[in-house]
């Protein structure tokens, strides 16, 4: 659920900002769009964390409205 909305948002992503608020390594954001490298699951679990807190919450394909 998370790679598939960075992917579909990838074009308002800062990737470096991202990685820099995440505590990730420089370049991580980067190389899964880039190289399409997978995160692993403690980096998908970070970023889901901090979409929720950002207020990002999953959305349902039937339904136009976030849940």
């Amino acid at each position: 659920m998370v790679e598939i909305w960075l992917l579909e948002n990838r074009d308002i992503i800062n990737y470096t900002g991202l990685d820099k608020r995440l505590g990730f390594p420089n370049g991580t954001i980067q190389k899964f769009f880039k190289y399409g490298r997978k995160l692993n699951q403690k980096r998908i679990v970070k970023t889901h964390r901090f979409l929720l807190k950002i207020g990002i919450q999953e959305i349902d394909e039937n339904d136009e409205n976030p849940k």
